[in-house]
């Protein structure tokens, strides 16, 4: 009969540290503690990076320093890869970026993002069919005010200065190839690239062959 008591109220104490215990653990934390457990932090293997609010940051970087760079691929919210590994990736914020634009209806797309296809960076020079801008290239974030010329205008000579400052001039030469995927609505810079383990729009080739004459 103790014996009884005894199992009943042990099940009961650890139903109760379940149910009551709350591990407040995102999906990215949780992966990051049981990848570390596993690997024991070997040097190499990759282990998830989470930010400031447990979500899985857009760039992971794992193996060994060479060159002063590590191998490093960019990852969507749920951690699917969405541009392949390289040494040379910078910032995954606008592969991202155009990722999430690509998958918005296109009735609902804001501008599309253009990224520098070895970097993962953000062009410094912004464009859709009526206007051309500056940006952080890290971040994307808007420098100076939006100039009048669009992505089928000559943006070869436009430059950005630290305060976004325009350097050079632009004439209207008809339409690119880009502007039939270019948005005249204003919005979110969302967006990347195709794939779980492609490389984006073929590592972004369709958009960077179509725009290298657009930034400096």
């Amino acid at each position: 009969m103790n014996r009884i008591n005894f199992l009943t109220l042990a099940i009961c104490t650890l139903v109760g540290y379940v149910l009551c215990t709350p591990t407040g653990e995102t999906d990215c934390q949780r992966r990051r503690r049981n990848e570390q457990s596993a690997t024991g932090n070997l040097t190499g293997l990759l282990v998830p990076e989470c930010d400031e609010h447990g979500n899985y940051k857009p760039i992971q970087c794992f193996g060994e320093t060479i060159r002063g760079r590590r191998f490093c691929a960019c990852y969507d919210k749920e951690f699917g890869q969405i541009k392949g590994p390289s040494r040379s990736l910078r910032s995954c914020n606008c592969v991202v970026a155009y990722h999430e634009w690509e998958h918005t209806p296109a009735s609902e797309r804001g501008s599309e993002p253009h990224c520098n296809a070895t970097s993962g960076e953000y062009k410094p020079v912004q464009c859709n069919t009526t206007d051309h801008w500056c940006v952080e290239t890290d971040s994307g974030r808007l420098l100076g005010a939006k100039m009048h010329g669009g992505c089928s205008s000559d943006l070869s000579n436009i430059s950005c200065g630290i305060d976004g400052t325009h350097h050079g001039h632009h004439g209207s030469h008809g339409q690119s190839p880009h502007d039939s995927h270019s948005d005249s609505h204003h919005g979110s810079h969302s967006g990347s690239e195709h794939g779980t383990h492609a490389e984006p729009h073929a590592d972004a080739s369709h958009h960077s062959s179509s725009h290298d004459g657009h930034s400096s």
